[in-house]
């Protein structure tokens, strides 16, 4: 009897094939509606987990809503190359806004936090450190993260590399804290009364669900009320605007160590400039008199003698 034997590739081709024609189970779920906005599609969470959510043209999901969704669970496969995975999807049939008033309450106070954001005087980022390298010989920058996180480190090796000789120009003070709105409301407090210049809120990769829950409207709140510079690091490029904070920043910044960079380029050009400024100001001016010789006042003479005669010509003429 011969035996019949598979590779890698035929056993997903035929859990793909099994799970697209037969995985579909009929079920009620509640959630949290979020979009992920690098791959355009929605999904629903429960802080924890999320879901893929498929959705009819005609079905308009309020993001940031609690919801209770009434679908077809199935599943996706995804293969390629050396990597086969599986993962769950809601196909959306129908859904119910839970806590309606809550939800209009958030868009309520969505509305006057824009509005409040709007009046805040912006400090674009390379104008105020600009401004600020100008007005003090050295910057207390704070930098505040999560609790046990090392994402500070890579914002200072960031910074050093890019400013070189002039990394003596900056002084960091580190808060740490959990990222959560309540303690974070305390900690931008704390570093605005601190004496420090300006603020960055650092914090590394995670899930769509980890980073929506950075801060909230009191953080917000607090960072317009203190009207300090203040910029985010948040995650990678493709996990920008997943948080209320980037709202109300200045500036925002793909990674903490790319942060550091730019404020690192900037302190390195405008020290350098300052430098070069300094030594033209300090060198000493000199003044060059002139002492004609005899061979030109000799060239004078026979210069002025041809136009007398020049002169004397046209007059005979």
């Amino acid at each position: 009897m011969s035996e019949s034997w598979l590779t890698p590739s035929d056993i997903a081709e035929k859990l793909s094939s099994h799970i697209s024609s037969g995985f579909l189970l009929p079920v009620k779920v509640r959630g949290t509606v979020i979009l992920d906005r690098q791959r355009g599609y929605y999904r629903l969470t429960d802080g924890k987990a999320g879901i893929t959510l498929n959705i009819p043209p005609s079905v308009d999901l309020p993001i940031g809503a609690e919801v209770e969704i009434d679908g077809v669970l199935s599943a996706n496969t995804f293969v390629k190359e050396d990597v086969a995975l599986v993962y769950p999807a809601i196909n959306v049939n129908s859904f119910r806004v839970l806590e309606e008033d809550k939800e209009r309450e958030f868009q309520r106070r969505l509305s006057e936090l824009e509005s409040l954001i709007r009046g805040r005087n912006h400090f674009g980022f390379w104008e105020t450190f600009t401004r600020l390298l100008g007005e003090h010989q050295k910057l207390r920058i704070g930098l505040i993260h999560g609790n046990s996180a090392q994402v500070w480190q890579d914002f200072i090796i960031g910074f050093r590399g890019a400013a070189g000789r002039h990394a003596d120009r900056v002084e960091f003070v580190r808060f740490e804290s959990s990222l959560l709105d309540g303690e974070l409301v305390k900690t931008i407090e704390k570093a605005a009364s601190s004496g420090v210049h300006a603020v960055f809120l650092l914090r590394g990769g995670g899930s769509q669900e980890e980073l929506a829950r950075i801060g909230g409207f009191e953080s917000l709140l607090a960072v317009i009320r203190l009207n300090i510079p203040f910029y985010t690091a948040i995650g990678h490029s493709f996990d920008r605007m997943v948080s209320l904070m980037e709202k109300v920043a200045d500036g925002h910044f793909p990674t903490p160590s790319l942060a550091g960079q730019e404020l690192g380029k900037l302190v390195y050009l405008f020290s350098e400039l300052e430098n070069l400024r300094q030594e033209l100001r300090s060198r000493p001016v000199e003044v060059q008199t002139f002492k004609p010789s005899l061979v030109w006042w000799l060239g004078l003479l026979i210069a002025a003698g041809i136009i007398l005669l020049l002169i004397l010509w046209k007059i005979g003429k």
